[in-house]
Protein backbone atom coordinates (compact mmCIF):
# COMPACT_ATOMS: atom_id res chain seq x y z
CA UNK A 1 0.00 0.00 0.00
CA UNK A 2 1.37 3.38 -1.05
CA UNK A 3 -0.85 6.42 -0.64
CA UNK A 4 -0.12 10.11 -1.22
CA UNK A 5 -2.45 12.64 0.39
CA UNK A 6 -2.55 16.44 0.13
CA UNK A 7 -4.59 18.54 2.57
CA UNK A 8 -4.99 22.15 1.44
CA UNK A 9 -6.74 25.30 2.57
CA UNK A 10 -5.81 28.60 4.17
CA UNK A 11 -3.75 29.36 7.25
CA UNK A 12 -5.73 29.05 10.47
CA UNK A 13 -7.92 26.13 9.33
CA UNK A 14 -5.77 23.46 10.95
CA UNK A 15 -4.57 21.98 7.66
CA UNK A 16 -1.16 21.06 9.10
CA UNK A 17 -2.81 19.38 12.09
CA UNK A 18 -4.80 17.16 9.72
CA UNK A 19 -1.61 15.78 8.21
CA UNK A 20 0.12 15.34 11.54
CA UNK A 21 -2.83 13.42 12.95
CA UNK A 22 -3.15 11.19 9.87
CA UNK A 23 0.57 10.43 9.81
CA UNK A 24 0.61 9.64 13.52
CA UNK A 25 -2.46 7.40 13.19
CA UNK A 26 -0.86 5.43 10.35
CA UNK A 27 2.64 5.08 11.80
CA UNK A 28 1.89 4.62 15.50
CA UNK A 29 -1.62 3.30 16.04
CA UNK A 30 -2.95 1.52 12.97
CA UNK A 31 -1.79 -2.10 13.03
CA UNK A 32 -3.75 -4.04 10.41
CA UNK A 33 -3.25 -7.79 10.43
CA UNK A 34 -1.46 -9.19 7.38
CA UNK A 35 -2.09 -12.46 5.59
CA UNK A 36 0.50 -14.13 7.84
CA UNK A 37 -1.55 -13.20 10.94
CA UNK A 38 0.99 -10.64 12.14
CA UNK A 39 0.47 -6.87 12.41
CA UNK A 40 1.72 -4.98 9.36
CA UNK A 41 3.85 -1.92 9.95
CA UNK A 42 3.08 1.32 8.18
CA UNK A 43 5.45 4.21 7.61
CA UNK A 44 4.32 7.82 7.26
CA UNK A 45 6.08 10.98 6.12
CA UNK A 46 4.49 14.41 6.58
CA UNK A 47 5.67 17.67 4.97
CA UNK A 48 4.06 21.10 5.06
CA UNK A 49 4.18 24.52 3.48
CA UNK A 50 2.27 27.72 3.86
CA UNK A 51 2.17 31.18 2.35
CA UNK A 52 3.86 34.28 3.73
CA UNK A 53 1.05 35.16 6.13
CA UNK A 54 0.33 32.62 8.87
CA UNK A 55 -3.42 33.21 8.86
CA UNK A 56 -5.28 33.62 5.61
CA UNK A 57 -2.46 32.61 3.24
CA UNK A 58 -2.44 29.26 1.47
CA UNK A 59 -1.53 26.18 3.47
CA UNK A 60 -0.84 22.61 2.46
CA UNK A 61 0.19 19.47 4.25
CA UNK A 62 1.30 16.37 2.38
CA UNK A 63 1.35 12.86 3.84
CA UNK A 64 2.79 9.71 2.33
CA UNK A 65 1.81 6.37 3.86
CA UNK A 66 3.28 3.03 2.86
CA UNK A 67 3.89 -0.45 4.15
CA UNK A 68 7.34 -0.33 2.49
CA UNK A 69 10.38 1.85 3.04
CA UNK A 70 10.03 5.27 1.41
CA UNK A 71 13.09 6.91 -0.10
CA UNK A 72 11.51 10.15 -1.33
CA UNK A 73 9.62 12.29 1.21
CA UNK A 74 7.51 14.50 -1.04
CA UNK A 75 4.08 13.95 -2.54
CA UNK A 76 4.36 14.19 -6.30
CA UNK A 77 0.81 13.57 -7.52
CA UNK A 78 -1.72 12.90 -4.73
CA UNK A 79 -4.05 9.92 -4.63
CA UNK A 80 -6.30 12.03 -2.37
CA UNK A 81 -6.65 15.81 -2.59
CA UNK A 82 -8.56 17.54 0.23
CA UNK A 83 -9.46 21.15 -0.59
CA UNK A 84 -10.87 23.53 2.03
CA UNK A 85 -10.58 26.94 0.30
CA UNK A 86 -11.00 28.51 -3.12
CA UNK A 87 -7.37 29.70 -3.09
CA UNK A 88 -6.18 26.12 -2.44
CA UNK A 89 -8.44 24.88 -5.23
CA UNK A 90 -6.89 27.30 -7.72
CA UNK A 91 -3.38 26.40 -6.60
CA UNK A 92 -3.59 22.58 -6.36
CA UNK A 93 -6.48 21.26 -8.49
CA UNK A 94 -4.21 20.74 -11.50
CA UNK A 95 -1.78 18.57 -9.52
CA UNK A 96 -3.75 15.34 -9.83
CA UNK A 97 -4.16 12.25 -11.93
CA UNK A 98 -7.44 11.04 -13.47
CA UNK A 99 -8.22 8.72 -10.54
CA UNK A 100 -7.28 11.14 -7.73
CA UNK A 101 -10.11 11.28 -5.21
CA UNK A 102 -10.97 14.89 -4.38
CA UNK A 103 -12.74 16.01 -1.19
CA UNK A 104 -14.09 19.56 -1.32
CA UNK A 105 -15.81 21.76 1.26
CA UNK A 106 -18.56 23.13 -1.04
CA UNK A 107 -19.21 26.17 1.16
CA UNK A 108 -15.65 27.44 0.73
CA UNK A 109 -14.85 26.22 -2.80
CA UNK A 110 -17.05 27.66 -5.54
CA UNK A 111 -15.87 25.58 -8.49
CA UNK A 112 -17.03 22.04 -9.25
CA UNK A 113 -14.36 19.95 -10.97
CA UNK A 114 -14.85 16.78 -12.99
CA UNK A 115 -13.56 13.48 -11.68
CA UNK A 116 -13.89 11.45 -8.51
CA UNK A 117 -15.19 14.30 -6.30
CA UNK A 118 -16.79 14.11 -2.86
CA UNK A 119 -18.52 17.18 -1.41
CA UNK A 120 -18.20 17.39 2.37
CA UNK A 121 -19.76 20.50 4.01
CA UNK A 122 -17.23 20.43 6.86
CA UNK A 123 -17.42 24.13 7.77
CA UNK A 124 -21.22 24.14 7.93
CA UNK A 125 -21.20 20.94 10.01
CA UNK A 126 -18.63 22.44 12.39
CA UNK A 127 -20.79 25.55 12.81
CA UNK A 128 -23.72 23.28 13.68
CA UNK A 129 -21.58 21.60 16.35
CA UNK A 130 -20.88 25.02 17.81
CA UNK A 131 -17.60 26.30 16.37
CA UNK A 132 -16.02 26.58 12.97
CA UNK A 133 -12.64 25.75 14.45
CA UNK A 134 -13.27 21.99 14.20
CA UNK A 135 -14.03 22.00 10.46
CA UNK A 136 -10.65 20.36 9.88
CA UNK A 137 -11.56 17.49 12.23
CA UNK A 138 -14.93 17.09 10.50
CA UNK A 139 -13.11 16.85 7.15
CA UNK A 140 -10.58 14.42 8.62
CA UNK A 141 -13.42 12.13 9.75
CA UNK A 142 -14.94 12.27 6.26
CA UNK A 143 -11.57 11.61 4.66
CA UNK A 144 -11.14 8.50 6.82
CA UNK A 145 -14.45 7.07 5.68
CA UNK A 146 -13.80 7.80 2.00
CA UNK A 147 -10.18 6.60 1.97
CA UNK A 148 -10.17 3.82 4.60
CA UNK A 149 -6.38 4.31 4.88
CA UNK A 150 -6.36 4.09 8.68
CA UNK A 151 -8.85 2.77 11.20
CA UNK A 152 -11.26 5.11 12.95
CA UNK A 153 -9.83 4.11 16.36
CA UNK A 154 -6.27 4.88 15.26
CA UNK A 155 -7.32 8.28 13.90
CA UNK A 156 -9.22 9.16 17.08
CA UNK A 157 -6.30 8.12 19.27
CA UNK A 158 -3.84 10.18 17.21
CA UNK A 159 -6.21 13.16 17.35
CA UNK A 160 -6.45 13.02 21.13
CA UNK A 161 -2.66 12.72 21.40
CA UNK A 162 -2.35 15.93 19.38
CA UNK A 163 -4.90 18.10 21.21
CA UNK A 164 -5.42 19.34 24.78
CA UNK A 165 -7.68 17.15 26.93
CA UNK A 166 -10.38 19.86 27.45
CA UNK A 167 -11.08 19.81 23.69
CA UNK A 168 -11.51 16.02 23.37
CA UNK A 169 -15.32 15.94 23.66
CA UNK A 170 -15.75 18.64 21.02
CA UNK A 171 -13.29 16.95 18.68
CA UNK A 172 -14.81 13.50 19.29
CA UNK A 173 -18.15 14.94 18.13
CA UNK A 174 -16.54 16.62 15.11
CA UNK A 175 -14.79 13.40 14.04
CA UNK A 176 -18.03 11.41 14.35
CA UNK A 177 -20.00 14.00 12.35
CA UNK A 178 -17.28 13.97 9.70
CA UNK A 179 -17.36 10.18 9.51
CA UNK A 180 -21.13 10.31 8.96
CA UNK A 181 -20.74 12.93 6.22
CA UNK A 182 -18.00 10.85 4.60
CA UNK A 183 -20.17 7.73 4.56
CA UNK A 184 -23.03 9.73 3.06
CA UNK A 185 -20.78 11.29 0.39
CA UNK A 186 -19.32 7.87 -0.46
CA UNK A 187 -22.73 6.22 -0.70
CA UNK A 188 -24.07 9.08 -2.82
CA UNK A 189 -21.09 8.80 -5.16
CA UNK A 190 -21.53 5.01 -5.38
CA UNK A 191 -25.08 5.49 -6.67
CA UNK A 192 -23.90 7.72 -9.54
Amino acid sequence: MDRQIRFSGFGGQGIILMGIVLGRAAALYDKPIGEDGKPKRKTAIQTQSYGPSARGGHSKCDVKISDKEMLYPFVEIPDYLVIMSQQAYSKYIHERKPDTRILIDPDLVLERPNGDVFYVPATKAAENIGTRIVANVVMLGAFREISDIVSYDALERALFDSLPRPTHDLNRSALAVGAKLGREAFESKSKD
